[in-house]
């Protein structure tokens, strides 16, 4: 059996303006509300605690506020990494998903006849974001010890499509609330989901208590542990 090289956690972005009203913010720096500057320390002192050996962030200010606050405490690298950026709405950026409507096209994007995604001018497809989700774990593969990477919820859900191999009619459908964690686990070659959704303050219960994540005990179950 492999064993494990790299722990990467994904955490999303803190509450904005532009969550609460509901509005495809995709590309656009928007504003925090005051839940999400609350917020904003909770994931500091989440990352802080996890101890990575490297952060990375999407170039968008409602995460790099958290991964450049959390580097800077650990004295470890804070990379911007391009791939890490929220789905590119286009035409559509900054509307509701009821106004998407009204121009003719849906979000979730629709899938035509032959199962390939329809987005809005100038937006991008979902398969363009999984691709990136690709290419982002290919960045990753070879790495080991911890990452953390601090991004969004619509590229999160991407990037364990990316991992799962998940239908693009359903890859979207996974609830990430602002400043969740989710926890990869990679062996040089293959990715596992370790977390799902994690709060900042269980991230700091796991750091401080590495018993509480368990041990997969069906691992071995369809052979030996070479």
């Amino acid at each position: 059996m492999a064993r494990e090289r790299q722990r990467i956690l994904v955490m999303r972005h803190p509450q904005t303006t532009a969550n609460v009203g509901h509005l495809l913010s995709g590309t656009e720096d928007v504003d925090l509300t005051g839940e999400g500057e609350r917020q904003m320390f909770r994931a500091i002192d989440a990352l802080v605690a996890w101890a990575p050996d490297r952060i990375w962030t999407s170039p968008l200010s409602r995460c790099r506020a958290i991964g450049e606050e959390a580097a800077a405490r650990l004295g470890v690298p804070c990379e911007v990494h391009d791939n890490l950026h929220e789905i590119e709405f286009g035409s559509v950026q900054g509307l509701t998903v009821a106004e998407v409507r009204e121009r003719g096209y849906d979000f979730p994007w629709a899938l035509d006849a032959e199962g390939a995604s329809v987005p809005a001018p100038g937006a991008e497809s979902f398969e363009e974001l999984v691709s990136r989700g690709r290419a982002l774990l290919d960045e990753l593969r070879p790495l080991e010890g911890r990452t953390a990477c601090v991004t969004h919820g619509g590229f999160t859900r991407a990037l364990l499509g990316a991992v799962f191999g998940t239908p693009l009619s359903t890859f979207w459908n996974v609830c990430l609330p602002n400043v969740s964690s989710q926890v990869l686990t990679c062996d040089g070659d293959a990715f596992s989901l370790a977390a799902l959704a994690l709060a900042p303050e269980e991230v700091v219960r796991r750091a401080k208590s590495p018993e509480l994540i368990g041990t997969d005990t069906t691992k071995d179950i369809a052979g030996s542990d070479e």
